[in-house]
């Protein structure tokens, strides 16, 4: 085969893997996606009640990526994105309930003016920073890091950036939940997180066909260009470019990328061992509830820990907080609630205690009591399901990093050997679809740098 057309196979079917996919394969190489489950990732529609429930991100946020994706395919967008009602949603802070972004009649819009002025100098630059190399010889990404820094000064965390800017309580602690895009605790948490309300709060969306139309887009992409999506195929090791699966058989690309958790890829390469349970980032619990009519909601609720000190503490313990970040999706008479968990490799559900206390908390603080108990059928995704998709404990994002190598100045290497590459949220981590996009793109960006196109070269 000839230096352009050369073989790539990827490891792992979310969207990451199948965004890469579509862009190496409109590049020209024969591209074959191995999936041990079924493609999408977390990203899947369920059924509960005779409803379509669409799993994992919830929103569509920061389209500038989505766009950048679809100019390098040449593609028109077929999602028809439309605008979330209500935004980020609805925040019930111990000091007061806060609207993101804060409309122009609520009593902390001339702070919430202020916040986003603050970030100002930063927005012309979100795009490099999610889609860019992380390395300073680069001009596009120096720039963004320059910027960035020049908005959070010497403030390493959310916490510190949040607290220096002497926000009122209530809009503070709306600002702290969103460090929780990181998987992490806002002391431990980057502080471009503690800026994500402002730089993406007024681009807020859901394709019109639900998350899963963006699954079934990158699936049309990818057959367009010619890429196989194996699905129920498991890889159980990785030596050089050949891959070995579960029935003992096994094949060799002339390019491997790992859409895989990178400590699930270091096992498969027969590489070290799992981070123990503080470094690790959250995990989640799903419950999706059919009801018998429409939830009499916002399409968005947010409640975040009442304490995140307090709530800091239990994940570094490994323990179950005293209260969680809970968010509610309302869409007529469909009902999300996502509770950010411990990542503790455990079967979870309706009837566990602490998950019990946290629905009712949910319920009064929503004042729709008994609403869960009128649920013609109620499906979990618990830690577990996490798991099984090869997340250490069910962590969402991952391991965690230091603060100084975490979101756009990762550690993990997107070349970690010859002929193996990575990409997905636990190399380019946080941020939701923007970052996955973002990765996938840069990726491409050095695939291509390196290889020639198989249009052009070979």
């Amino acid at each position: 085969m000839g230096e352009g057309r050369q073989s790539v196979g990827i490891l792992g079917g979310g969207l990451a893997g199948l965004a890469l996919a579509c862009l190496l394969a409109e590049r020209g190489h024969p591209v074959t996606v191995y999936e041990r489950d079924r493609a999408g990732g977390k990203l899947r529609r369920l059924e509960v009640g005779g409803l379509a429930f669409d799993t994992g991100p919830s929103l569509f946020t920061f389209p500038e990526v989505w766009r950048a994706f679809l100019a390098r395919l040449g593609e028109a967008d077929p999602l028809d994105l439309q605008p979330l009602p209500g935004g980020l949603g609805l925040h019930h802070t111990p000091f007061g309930t806060v609207p993101l972004p804060v409309p122009p009649e609520h009593p902390l819009f001339a702070e919430w003016e202020r916040y986003l002025t603050r970030l100002e100098p930063l927005r012309p630059h979100l795009g490099p920073l999610l889609s860019t190399p992380p390395q300073l010889w680069r001009p596009d990404f120096l720039r963004a890091s320059r910027a960035l820094f020049g908005v959070t000064g010497p403030h390493l965390t959310a916490e510190g950036w949040i607290r220096a800017q002497r926000y009122p309580p209530a809009l503070a602690h709306a600002l702290r939940t969103h460090a929780l895009n990181a998987g992490r605790a806002p002391q431990d948490a980057p502080a471009l997180y503690a800026l994500i309300p402002g730089l993406v709060g007024h681009e807020v969306f859901r394709p019109a066909r639900g998350m899963g139309a963006l699954l079934e887009t990158l699936l049309s992409f990818a057959r367009a260009r010619g890429v196989e999506v194996l699905e129920g195929v498991e890889v159980t090791r990785l030596r050089g470019t050949t891959l070995t699966f579960r029935d003992g058989g096994a094949v060799t690309h002339d390019l491997l990328v790992s859409a895989l958790d990178p400590q699930r890829l270091r096992r498969l390469r027969g590489q070290g061992a799992p981070s123990p349970a503080a470094r690790r980032t959250v995990s989640g619990l799903a419950i999706y509830a059919a009801l018998p009519g429409p939830a009499p909601l916002p399409a968005t609720s947010v409640l975040p820990p009442s304490d995140f000190r307090a709530f800091r503490r239990a994940l570094r313990a490994g323990a179950w907080p005293p209260d969680t970040l809970a968010l509610v999706h309302a869409d007529g008479p469909r009902l999300a609630v996502l509770l950010t968990v411990p990542a503790l490799t455990r079967r979870l559900g309706p009837d566990h205690p602490w998950v019990q206390a946290e629905l009712r908390r949910v319920e009064e603080t929503l004042g729709v009591p008994g609403l869960l108990r009128s649920a013609l059928d109620v499906q979990v995704l618990d830690p577990l399901h996490y798991a099984a998709g090869g997340h250490p404990g069910g962590a969402i994002y991952g391991a965690a990093h230091p603060l100084w190598r975490s979101g756009p100045f990762h550690p993990e290497p997107y070349r970690p050997a010859p002929g193996l590459w990575q990409v997905g949220t636990g190399v380019h981590p946080g941020g939701g679809i923007p970052a996955v996009l973002g990765g996938a793109l840069t990726v491409d960006r050095l695939i291509g740098a390196a290889i020639p196109d198989a249009h052009h070269g070979g």
